[in-house]
């Protein structure tokens, strides 16, 4: 009977039944929460519109940062290009024009989705609930002020409500589940900045698209209650398909592992490459390896 208990111990679980892993417990429990109070799951990104005099983004209006109709990061190959058309289940409900200084755009998508197993397992009613993305276009020049913002979200829980159309009000930012950005690795290029301390008080997702990131972000964001879904190893696009693999895994509430292997997945599949050649670009902090790599520093 030995061998059958060690077969056993080998064999996967039937699909669906694991539960979340530690890490994404306690902002699972958090959303669950949440969504037994009518309340939406929000995801937040911040968005550095491509500039042209900060890193070669291409003609055609690719790079004019103060242009995001066509900007590379956002209408022109980036975040609205692919939500508004090619993103499964997405619909935007919202969009303006931010203050029309800092931020030159602001787009909300929603995603009705009908909770699975894992979600049930955590209390949540069998009605759909609402996932919420809200995209915030940052004009080029402004790519301080993105990066900042991504930052003092994760770390101190700023934030801010956005009412639709409808009436629905949204927590979003460090009010809300996951926050990202998306754009150049501004950091590279402001070697001065301060991290501020550390200092929130619920459990938060967060991930960065931007190149070689994990070793600027890494060690100062870490925390009980900040878990990093991606970050970066090596130069990267940053493609709003990653985002939506990496929301298609929290709308599960699939173990961290996975909603990082989803966010590769997307990547890989878009950039038309191999996901074995590109994996190594990418890492998250369950990993042992981000320890070694960024956390004994």
């Amino acid at each position: 009977m030995r061998w059958l208990t060690l077969l056993a111990l080998l064999l996967p679980g039937p699909a669906g039944a694991a539960a979340p892993d530690a890490g994404l417990a306690p902002l699972y429990a958090r959303i669950a929460k949440d969504l037994g109070e009518g309340k939406p799951l929000v995801a937040t990104v911040h968005v550095a519109l491509c500039h042209n005099g900060i890193i070669w983004c291409g003609h055609r209006g690719f790079g004019d940062g103060d242009d995001p109709r066509r900007n590379l990061y956002w209408g022109g190959a980036g975040l609205r290009a692919f939500f508004d058309h090619r993103a499964p289940g997405y619909r935007r409900v919202h969009l303006d024009p931010g203050d029309g200084n800092v931020v030159l755009e602001r787009a909300v998508y929603r995603r009705r989705v009908l909770p699975n197993g894992a979600w049930r397992r955590l209390g949540v009613p069998a009605r759909p609930f609402e996932l919420y993305l809200v995209a915030i276009a940052y004009r080029g020049t402004e790519i301080g002020s993105a990066s900042a913002r991504f930052i003092e979200e994760v770390a101190l829980e700023r934030g801010g409500t956005l009412r639709l159309k409808d009436g629905t009000s949204i927590a979003f930012g460090g009010k809300g589940h996951v926050i990202g950005y998306a754009g150049h690795n501004h950091l590279m290029d402001a070697p001065d900045y301060v991290f501020p301390r550390l200092r929130r008080k619920t459990p938060i997702a967060y991930f960065a698209l931007s190149c070689l990131n994990a070793s600027y972000l890494g060690k100062p964001l870490h925390s009980e209650r900040t878990r990093a879904l991606l970050l970066t190893q090596s130069l990267m696009f940053p493609g709003a398909f990653t985002i939506e693999g990496l929301l298609s895994g929290i709308a599960d509430a699939a173990p961290l592992a996975d909603v990082y292997a989803r966010g590769v997945e997307r990547y890989a599949r878009f950039q038309k490459r191999p996901e074995r050649a590109i994996r190594w670009a990418f890492i998250h902090d369950g990993e042992p390896r981000f320890a070694r790599r960024y956390l004994s520093r």
